[in-house]
């Protein structure tokens, strides 16, 4: 079936219902006004809202990309599009499954930024091998380069529950996993709050997230910019845990919190006391707390550390992302620097060497 992609205007309210129930419904990070604050956060990066009609001008395919300039051996710049854009998680497209395949909302997507989008590399995500066997297929056909960034961690909460159904839904190790964290955080007199409205707090915070950032081993990606956590004071979904001792802000955990789903974004710690308080699993423990006694039944707990979120009953999901340059000959040329730049990047704790397809 013959598709026209082309811009739409992501505030046009035909299009956000589109966008919502086909795709932010499955992530959080995916809402609308979530990614307009994150293109307003950063002014070097652009980001484009896609949708493809059929013959009949019935919408048939969305998408989110965004592109920025990047430079490699730092002297020589290139433009990346990543579909779905840097910071985001999750799909950012849908198609009419009825209609078309990956492989043709690929090749329609591919032939738009061709003629409407000035860019070098294309990075494709998020995906799955156990649920995403045909796009994977599709892209590594397409002479796309895969490579396994890192674990997702989700848990299911009981529908309807709280904390205390929540832990006596968990085996008994991991119950006792989850409560010895709480009792020793009681214990050294930690206090824990979770706040809507936190201007007061985003300079304390993001010096905690700073060090957290510098420490990365498993995704060394830049930091989020002081002004995102500024701004995300603004959306009605955003939430901040923050663990205090005394007087003093010892962590914090940035939430998203909609519907009946929980999405943890980022934390933050005091290294001069984090290995004492315990306060990764402190972090963890509260927001799975505060997402069991406001009615959540699934929290996204990140895409890092899964075999210590696994202690409190977490299960993981492989994700894959797909880079290739524009120019097929170009992207056979670069393989070897591309696979260096994602391994060094991505470190998926436990994994070893990740494998990487071959480019056809």
């Amino acid at each position: 079936m013959p598709l026209t992609f082309h811009p739409v205007d992501p505030l046009d309210e035909a299009f956000r219902a589109r966008w919502n129930a086909r795709v932010a419904e499955k992530e959080l990070s995916l809402d609308p006004d979530f990614l307009q604050l994150l293109a307003d956060a950063d002014p070097g990066v652009t980001y484009h809202f896609v949708q493809a009609t059929d013959a009949a001008g019935q919408v048939r395919a969305l998408a989110c990309c965004s592109v920025a300039e990047m430079r490699v051996m730092r002297f020589v710049p290139l433009r990346v599009l990543v579909l779905g854009g840097t910071v985001a998680a999750g799909k950012a497209y849908w198609f009419d499954a009825e209609a078309l395949d990956f492989a043709g909302f690929l090749a329609g997507f591919e032939a738009y930024v061709k003629t409407a989008i000035r860019c070098d590399i294309l990075v494709l995500k998020e995906f799955s091998p156990d649920s995403d066997v045909e796009p994977m297929r599709s892209m590594s056909d397409a002479g796309f380069i895969t490579h396994m960034c890192y674990d997702r961690s989700r848990l299911a909460l009981p529908a309807g529950g709280n904390m205390q159904v929540f832990l006596d839904s968990l085996p008994s190790k991991k119950r006792r996993n989850l409560r010895q964290v709480m009792e020793h955080g009681d214990a050294a007199g930690l206090e824990f709050e979770v706040h809507r409205n936190f201007d007061h707090l985003v300079d304390t915070a993001y010096a905690l997230y700073l060090a957290v950032n510098a420490r990365a081993t498993e995704a060394r990606t830049p930091a989020l910019p002081h002004r995102l956590f500024a701004a995300l004071g603004r959306l009605d979904a955003a939430r901040m845990l923050t663990i205090s001792q005394g007087e003093r802000t010892v962590g914090f955990g940035l939430l998203l919190h909609q519907r009946a789903k929980l999405k943890c974004l980022v934390i933050g710690m005091d290294y001069e006391v984090s290995r004492e308080l315990q306060l990764w699993y402190q972090v963890v423990a509260r927001s799975i707390e505060y997402a069991a006694n406001s009615g959540c039944t699934c929290v996204d707990l990140g895409s890092t550390n899964h075999s210590m979120k696994r202690k409190f009953g977490a299960q993981h999901e492989d994700i894959w992302i797909a880079v290739r340059h524009r120019s097929r000959w170009l992207t056979r040329l670069l393989a070897p620097l591309i696979r260096h730049t994602l391994a060094s990047t991505y470190r998926p704790a436990g994994k070893g060497v990740v494998a990487t397809s071959d480019v056809r």
